[in-house]
């Protein structure tokens, strides 16, 4: 093409041979480069602002945070009301029906316990977005706005389970020994729960008894709140020792048992007070402190403060609720296999209770009281086999509820375990041992 361009020139343009083949070159090269400076398939040059405006829109909604919510929290005090609670936050007085209706299914609002906590969280706008309330150890409400309405739920508490090993010497009570380490009196009630068919906490507790035991330890947002199931547990009392083991087979059923696969519960409580001390023993001529002569003496008193409860020592049937003589305030109760249980002196029943009803074996039945022939605040407990009366203290139970053949096997895998839990523990010396330090239980965390 550009050596017919030539030919056409004027012969005064004409130039030699040898330039033609060089202005070729150029001529190729000016094409070559008018080529790429102006592609026919061209995309937009990128802007020298950035991101197009889409993009930018998408990074900013990722990057600008939420506006703020403000959360209120508080306790309920004496006579506090919803009501109360709400418009003092400066919400609304329509606010407090809804939340009412909405909780009514699972929860009554109108019942708010003192002390229990409470939080509140506000939208940006001053609307609602949460309510929670702290209903008890286990469990909390929780309602939240959903579009234009809420919703209301009870939730567990998730709590973190912690594994901790006790060792203790008994120098003078058992719960001295326990706030020593630094545990709380809950510690101590599992521990005689655990053997309170095999040892009266009562009278039976001496100086020197030791103890070692493996116990679970529930913490909400890293604060101790209570304690969850003994695992392991055993106690040298009088120089028996005394060995049980939590097992839960694969159908739910769970307890305490011994190295052989017995169950430590027995048809009857060793006692039915906790941690009282007996004032007057079984006996077939007691001198009667008000009579002033020897009567038998046919149960055992457990000497209590008034108002301490009393619990059913097995399950059974009420026979007799009332006034008899002088046992005063009088509860019997007809168990299986022909026995009968007695309580006399109570200051008052258990409000539930009712003649002919069916109670469970540590069900509250009363209140330790001084009704009657009485001295002062006690509980006369009386046991009867087959019509005759037997010793309390000396009756001897045996299992009432073995773990099944079939579980025999894990279980003495589950109780290897823990008996090596026991022996990392170590020995209780002459002097008391300190157990790992953790916080001491703060009530204001339960609820």
């Amino acid at each position: 093409m550009l050596k017919t361009w030539f030919k056409k020139l004027p012969p005064n343009y004409k130039v030699k041979g040898r330039y033609q083949a060089a202005l070729m070159v150029i001529g190729v090269l000016i094409v070559v480069l008018v080529y790429f400076l102006f592609d026919p398939y061209e995309k937009p040059a990128p802007s020298l602002r950035g991101p197009s405006f889409q993009q930018a829109e998408e990074f900013t909604s990722k990057v600008l945070p939420e506006p703020e919510k403000e959360i209120i929290h508080g306790r309920i005090t004496k006579n506090m009301t919803l009501s109360e609670m709400l418009i003092s936050n400066s919400f609304p007085h329509e606010l407090i029906d809804q939340l009412v209706s909405t909780s009514k299914a699972v929860y009554d609002l109108r019942k708010l316990r003192i002390g229990n906590r409470f939080e509140l969280e506000r939208n940006a706008d001053g609307t609602l977005y949460s309510f929670r309330y702290n209903v008890d150890s286990e469990k909390y409400l929780q309602i939240l706005r959903v579009d234009n309405s809420f919703q209301a739920q009870l939730l567990p508490f998730e709590y973190e389970n912690r594994v901790h090993r006790v060792l203790g010497t008994i120098h003078s009570s058992l719960f001295d020994t326990i706030a020593r380490l630094e545990e709380t009196d809950q510690l101590a009630l599992n521990m005689a729960e655990i053997f309170s068919w095999d040892i009266d906490f009562n009278t039976e507790i001496q100086r020197g008894d030791r103890f070692s035991l493996v116990v679970e330890k529930l913490y909400l947002e890293g604060d101790f709140v209570k304690y969850g199931n003994i695992l392991a547990l055993l106690f040298s009392n009088g120089g028996n020792i005394y060995n049980g083991y939590y097992f839960e087979d694969a159908e739910g059923e769970s307890g305490y048992f011994d190295d052989n696969g017995q169950s430590l519960k027995r048809d009857f409580l060793k006692s039915p007070v906790k941690f009282s001390r007996i004032s007057s023993r079984f006996s077939r001529r007691r001198f009667h402190p008000i009579l002033k002569r020897r009567l038998p003496h046919l149960g055992v008193d457990y000497a209590a403060p008034r108002g301490t409860p009393v619990v059913a020592a097995g399950n059974g049937r009420i026979q007799f609720k009332g006034w008899r003589g002088g046992f005063g305030k009088f509860v019997e109760i007809k168990h299986r296999n022909g026995f009968t249980t007695m309580y006399a002196h109570l200051s008052r029943f258990s409000a539930a209770l009712r003649r002919g009803m069916k109670v469970t074996q540590g069900q509250v039945i009363g209140y330790v009281g001084s009704t009657g022939l009485s001295t002062g605040p006690h509980l006369d407990y009386r046991v009867k086999r087959n019509g005759v009366f037997v010793n309390p203290l000396t009756l001897k139970m045996k299992p009432s509820k073995p773990l099944k053949t079939k579980y025999q096997e894990a279980f003495q895998e589950v109780k290897t375990r823990w008996q090596n839990e026991l022996r990392a523990i170590g020995s209780p010396s002459k002097h008391l041992q300190r157990a790992e330090i953790v916080p001491t239980l703060k009530p204001e965390l339960i609820y």
